[in-house]
């Protein structure tokens, strides 16, 4: 018997229950979640939280209208990933270990299963310019699609169900998740970036070896004060911004989205 439920189980055409400030709408599972909230940013729309509706995977993405600078609004990227985190914390069994490892990967028990994203319009002073719009977005596997993946791809990803968790509904996830996001901005709003910067460094991965997509090794040595990961490449560290850290280790959502 587990402890750990869901109260009302939701089912895969339930529409989520936002807080006011946000409103959802659904996409055709295989959508590129993100790519449509860029474009509904990019039309002004504020507040529109676009998901997916793939039942074995959160593919969720928020638009937002920033009133800071670039550089500090990216920040935003850490708010998600610790609200996803609270998130799974909240619904979880207790044996579901959640970590992360720079940019914005997701750990259960050190196997991949989630990604946090974020784009935002072009500044040509990140220092200072604010840009028109910000999009934060987060991946969940929630359980394996295809059960035919290799055993060394089965060690290294792994999902909320194969950790214990697989009674978590999408929806329920993806509610949770909002709710937590506008609890870590409202604090950020209030207190700075401090406490978003504290919780997220108290969830980082012990191995801060780092692989670049040509290959590279690069140790994570932490995040500065407006966000940028700080990077220790033969012996010289340099702060990274987020969006070159993307470049740097590649920004694919996970593999199984159909």
């Amino acid at each position: 018997m587990n402890l750990y439920y869901e109260d009302v189980p939701a089912t895969d055409n339930e529409a989520p229950q936002l807080p006011p400030l946000l409103r959802s709408e659904a996409m055709e599972a295989g959508t590129d979640v993100l790519a449509k909230a860029i474009s509904r940013a990019a039309a002004g729309e504020v507040g529109l939280v676009c998901y997916s509706q793939a039942a074995h995977v959160l593919d969720m993405a928020i638009t937002l209208a920033p009133e800071v600078p670039a550089a500090r609004a990216q920040q935003m990227h850490y708010t998600m990933m610790n609200a996803v985190g609270d998130a799974i914390g909240a619904l979880a069994p207790p044996e579901v270990g959640v970590r992360y490892s720079f940019p914005g990967n997701i750990l259960f028990n050190r196997g991949h299963a989630g990604i946090v994203r974020m784009a935002m319009a072009p500044t040509e002073n990140p220092a200072s310019d604010i840009p028109d719009w910000l999009v934060v977005s987060a991946q969940v596997r929630l359980a394996f699609a295809d059960t035919n993946h290799d055993t060394e791809y089965r060690m290294a990803n792994t999902s909320l169900a194969e950790e214990g968790g697989g009674f978590i509904s999408r929806t329920r996830l993806l509610e949770s998740s909002c709710r937590h996001f506008l609890v870590w901005v409202h604090q950020w709003e209030e207190e700075g970036f401090r406490p978003v910067h504290e919780k997220w460094l108290n969830r980082i991965e012990d191995d801060k070896t780092l692989t670049s997509q040509n290959g590279g090794q690069i140790t994570f040595v932490g995040i500065d004060d407006e966000g940028a990961g700080l990077l220790s490449e033969d012996g010289a560290v340099r702060a990274i911004p987020l969006a070159e850290a993307s470049e740097l280790f590649g920004r694919a959502g996970l593999a199984e989205l159909g």
